[in-house]
């Protein structure tokens, strides 16, 4: 996973490729990403802490999550956040924040 800033959103993604990604996404390659709001990733700190998770920064690195996990986590907490899948071909899906 990666974390970068857009447009003053914190953004995590991940770049999948291979058999994985055939089966889930019906491509060889897929683009995940998720952007937060200032407010979003506020709360989503104060969620990790309350787990008694790591950081954030410790949380993406561990290799034992991935972005669907960070979706599961943000979604069972109230987080919200936009979601954008982007394949080869012109396949996306889009899920704004609510």
């Amino acid at each position: 996973m990666y974390v970068s800033e857009d447009e003053g959103s914190l953004v995590v993604g991940e770049d999948l490729s291979g058999p994985s990604a055939v089966v889930a996404y019906g491509g060889e390659e897929r683009r995940l990403r998720m952007e937060f709001s200032v407010e979003s990733v506020a709360q989503l700190l104060r969620v990790l802490d309350e787990m008694g998770e790591m950081p954030l920064r410790g949380y993406l690195s561990d290799e034992g999550h991935d972005i669907v996990d960070l979706m599961d986590l943000c979604d069972a907490n109230g987080v919200p956040y936009t979601y954008v899948g982007l394949g080869p071909g012109g396949g996306v899906q889009f899920r704004p924040a609510p």
